[in-house]
C-alpha cells in the first residue's frame, strides 16, 4: 500500500500573491514558522514543532 503524500508542491513566498491573483484571490496575510507557532500553536498549550519551510496564507476572493 502506497503512503499518501501530504505535500503537493511548494513555491517561493514572494510568488504566492501573483500565483493566487491569477485565480482571483488576494493575499491578506502570510505567516512563517515563528508566526504560526505564536498565533496558532502556542495558544493551544501544545509544544509541537513547525518546520521553517511551512507557511500559511490567508486570502480572500476578489
Amino acid at each position: 500500500m502506497e503512503k499518501e503524500r501530504l505535500w503537493r508542491f511548494g513555491m517561493d513566498p514572494d510568488e504566492v500573491g501573483d500565483f493566487l491573483a491569477d485565480y482571483g484571490w488576494r493575499v491578506l496575510e502570510q505567516a512563517g514558522a515563528e508566526e504560526l507557532i505564536e498565533k496558532y500553536v502556542r495558544p493551544t498549550g501544545r509544544a509541537m514543532p513547525v518546520s521553517e519551510i511551512e507557511r500559511t496564507v490567508l486570502a480572500e476572493k476578489v
